[in-house]
């Protein structure tokens, strides 16, 4: 007889695609690594022993395994800038590496909103940076991070889910704590209404108004394809080549990624706006746009555009 309804296991479901996102480093795969969760505990109900671990930890447990088997065909998933020198030839067709596994963002909206896991996610900060970071640790320290960082959980129900004692536990994080402190650059502010300004340039196809609020060494990528430039003058010379070669027809929707802001970017056809792109940004400190980070996929603009439709 099950010793949990349906409706008590779905409660666990925003959760558990939080933990895979942050493992997996795809909002795809952790929603098929959830989903796989979530059929595995239902057809193990009956084994399910309330008296040794909560529904939690019996969940979470399962989702280690889950993601652990993922891990061993895909351990990180990188970022052009992780794998190559910056270089983008300017006209040049742009051929996407279809065969690496790259990072993706997931919705802001998907974070864990109560009091407590809200807090832990601002004081570790899981912005994109953050998760690339996270990929490359070991995945038992990815794990224990992810658990006591994004999610909030003690280090007993850590240790409880890892099979690990509370020392260990506390070993594993202080390692990947100081780890991510040493590799992810710290977020650095974007100027008030800096985009809103940059979708508005877009709208407008105006190269020279999108470099005017780019840093001078300003990191441009665009996963799949794996090259990339570094510079505010590759990046203008770019934006206009893109404009001349797509045309000045774009339309914008603000979205946010990772606790980062970005923009959906269409772009007007004949017959109707369509999907273009997903871009997300990062600060310098001194406000400008340090990072622009594209993704022309579908998958994600469908993604995006519907969390936009569900929370605006």
């Amino acid at each position: 007889m099950a010793h949990y309804t349906a409706a008590e296991l779905a409660g666990l479901r925003r959760g558990l695609i939080a933990f895979c996102y942050q493992m997996l480093g795809s909002p795809f795969d952790a929603e098929d690594a959830a989903q796989d969760v979530l059929e595995r505990a239902w057809r193990a109900r009956s084994s399910f022993d309330a008296e040794r671990a909560s529904l939690a930890t019996w969940c979470f447990h399962i989702a280690r395994n889950v993601c652990i088997d993922r891990l061993r065909q895909t351990p990180r998933r990188p970022l052009p800038s992780d794998l190559r020198d910056s270089g983008l030839e300017i006209g040049a067709p742009l051929v996407p590496a279809l065969d690496v596994p790259w990072l993706m963002p997931a919705p802001t909206q998907w974070r864990i909103t109560s009091d407590v896991e809200t807090s832990a996610e601002l004081a570790q900060d899981v912005r994109l940076a953050v998760t690339a970071m996270l990929q490359r640790l070991p995945p038992r320290q990815r794990g224990v991070l992810v658990f006591r960082d994004v999610l909030g959980l003690t280090a007993a129900e850590t240790g409880a889910v890892f099979e690990m004692s509370v020392a260990s536990v506390n070993s594993a994080l202080g390692r990947a704590r100081d780890a991510i402190r040493k590799g992810a650059p710290r977020r650095q502010p974007l100027a008030a209404g800096v985009v809103e300004r940059y979708a508005r340039a877009i709208e407008r196809a105006d190269a020279d108004g999108l470099a005017s609020l780019v840093a001078e060494d300003v990191v441009f990528e665009m996963p799949p394809v794996p090259n990339w430039a570094l510079g505010r003058e590759p990046y203008r010379a770019f934006m206009k080549h893109l404009f001349a070669w797509r045309g000045t027809g774009w339309s914008t929707r603000t979205v946010s990624a990772n606790g980062q802001h970005g923009i959906l970017l269409y772009r007007g056809t004949p017959q109707a706006l369509e999907p273009h792109t997903l871009q997300l940004f990062d600060g310098d400190g001194s406000g400008a746009v340090e990072h622009v980070l594209v993704y022309q996929d579908a998958r994600l603009s469908a993604l995006f555009e519907a969390e936009f439709s569900t929370h605006r």
